[in-house]
């Protein structure tokens, strides 16, 4: 018996299938609704030079009011790269560079400090979620502002709305069955919310947290949870 670890289909960005199932339709307003609610009483002044952790198909860009927005840094798979030129012909005012993730050499030579980190349900991918955010911390200015959105995942709603998803996810992904669904996202959300509020809890003094749509301070209902942190609330005396 030989003991190899499973392939499934893989047709996430074939045919902008993401696009389709994450943008399209109610699960489309929910992301609207996921981004308008991280731009909620946000002071423009945070938005001078922005850094944006996977933005993916759907930046965040496209949520906020560029007319204070000088630079706007975006750190994701060179997959997404093909948005730059369409960007820049939209935003001719604003200087936008990408860098892809996996060159980590050119992440490391990133010397501009940012005013504002965005990161839109991309920490929950990170398999070591605490050391990754730590390093990031120190391209941002002292009086900079964290905006960070994340799905309630595990939880009860979340969990609902993967069933209702998996009729669509299985015509556009190729899914055979709801269990092939359930291992891709296992290796696709590998940190849970939970554990991640409990960093954020340990290393800042002060966090604004507003969860959707219930409002209630409980992950088991919700679908979203929006963040809001700045950087001078930073703990040092650990």
């Amino acid at each position: 018996m030989k003991y190899t670890k499973a392939k499934i289909p893989n047709q996430v960005y074939v045919n902008s299938n993401y696009e389709k199932m994450n943008y399209d339709g109610s699960a489309g307003i929910l992301f609207k609704i996921n981004h308008w609610l991280m731009e909620w009483g946000i002071d423009k002044k945070y938005n001078e030079h922005i850094l944006e952790i996977g933005g993916g198909a759907k930046l965040h860009l496209e949520f906020i009011n560029s007319k204070n927005i000088k630079s706007y840094t975006i750190i994701d798979d060179k997959f997404f790269k093909k948005s730059l030129p369409l960007l820049k012909k939209r935003n001719k005012k604003i200087n936008f560079i990408f860098i892809d993730y996996k060159n980590q050499k050119l992440v490391n030579k990133i010397k501009k400090k940012f005013t504002r980190l965005v990161s839109s349900h991309t920490f929950e991918h990170f398999l070591t979620f605490e050391d990754s955010f730590l390093k990031i911390l120190p391209l941002m200015k002292k009086n900079s502002l964290l905006s960070i959105a994340l799905p309630c995942d595990p939880g009860l709603t979340w969990r609902a709305l993967q069933f209702i998803s998996y009729f669509k996810q299985k015509k556009l992904y190729g899914w055979k069955n709801f269990q092939q669904k359930d291992l891709d996202d296992s290796r696709d959300h590998v940190t849970p919310v939970q554990n991640i509020i409990k960093v954020l809890n340990f290393y800042f003094k002060t966090i604004n947290f507003k969860y959707f749509p219930f409002f209630v301070p409980i992950v088991w209902l919700n679908i979203f949870l929006i963040i809001q942190i700045k950087l001078k609330d930073f703990r040092n005396n650990f």
